[in-house]
């Protein structure tokens, strides 16, 4: 079996890199992503210490994807962009490995990943075997409710009960061995426990809600014209009059679209005050404005300054990304 070769500096990523199982499809969609199977890639740019968020794109994200999509809980493009699909992989991995589920992936959640990396996929398992491969097993059984005795790594009794159960329930074969069908049938059942994240997710953004002092601030500043890089009233860009407008209300932002995304917390229902992001000019946020209710939002244009222009417009309508809350406690 080939293995993944650690040095201080590089991975080098073999043709079952360190996954639970890689098929022809994979192999293909990693040789998309430049990850052939002997190219490398440095280790600080997957870096345990960063945190992966909805919005973020790059390298990093790549792998995560392909790790991801290996484990089963990842089905779409391995594109490196941290989207919808890819937040909820993350938050299938952490109820996965009891982690706090909330679709970001910080240093617990990347680190527990980088351990699952580096087990290789037998092709079965069988009663007396035992490694982190019966530990992962173990755990998705658990987690759809096939396991109920504590993950020890040991394919005992028990764990031969739990996968002679599941393959009574989806008709597969085996009898208790878990043969490579039934090991990816598993990693890739996504009927986990725990459908109770949304909606304390929802009940936190109700509690939560912006305050809306910055519609009244942001309303005076009505045909400042537009200026490239402008963060005061003699000129603003766009993400310029976000910042000056929450820091006249007492409310420190970061200064670019893309980072504000970022910062900003993910809302299920568009309120007055949110943060409205657009795709423009560029592939993710490139432009924001504050949305003041009954489908307007008040902006920064280029071609008219601050201005309040409808979201229903097909410009704006087209090029829709979501909305984001800033919390004030």
């Amino acid at each position: 079996m080939n293995k993944r070769k650690i040095s201080r500096d590089t991975i080098v990523v073999t043709s079952v890199a360190a996954g639970i199982f890689i098929g022809p499809s994979v192999i293909a969609e990693a040789s998309e992503i430049t990850l052939s199977p002997t190219s490398t890639y440095k280790l600080d740019e997957i870096n345990t210490s960063q945190t992966l968020r909805y919005g973020h794109t790059g390298f990093s994200v790549r792998i995560m994807q392909l790790e991801f999509k290996r484990l089963g809980l990842y089905n779409d493009s391995i594109d490196g962009i941290f989207g919808p699909k890819t937040r909820e992989a993350v938050k299938l991995f952490q109820e996965m490995y009891n982690l706090k589920v909330d679709g970001i992936a910080g240093p617990n959640t990347l680190t527990k990943l980088k351990d699952v990396m580096k087990i290789q996929t037998p092709k079965s398992l069988s009663l007396g075997d035992t490694g982190p491969e019966v530990e992962i097993l173990q755990t998705k059984l658990k987690k759809l409710n096939y396991y109920t005795a504590s993950v020890d790594g040991i394919f005992g009794k028990v764990t031969l009960k739990s996968v002679q159960s599941y393959q009574k329930r989806y008709h597969l074969k085996g009898n208790g061995v878990a043969l490579e069908e039934t090991i990816l049938h598993i990693l890739k059942n996504k009927n986990l426990k725990g459908k109770t994240i949304t909606t304390k997710k929802v009940k936190t953004e109700q509690q939560n809600t912006v305050k809306t002092d910055v519609i009244s601030i942001a309303m005076k500043y009505i045909g400042t014209p537009y200026v490239w890089g402008g963060i005061s009233p003699n000129g603003f860009d766009c993400s310029g009059f976000l910042k000056y407008i929450y820091n006249e209300n007492g409310v420190n932002i970061p200064r670019t679209v893309s980072d504000i995304w970022n910062y900003g917390q993910d809302v299920s229902k568009l309120s007055v005050g949110d943060i409205v992001f657009f795709q423009t000019y560029k592939r993710g946020p490139s432009h924001a404005g504050i949305y003041l209710g009954d489908g307007k939002f008040i902006h920064t244009s280029s071609s008219k300054g601050v201005t309040i222009s409808e979201l229903s417009n097909s410009y704006w309508k087209t090029r829709y990304l979501g909305a984001k809350r800033i919390v004030q406690y």
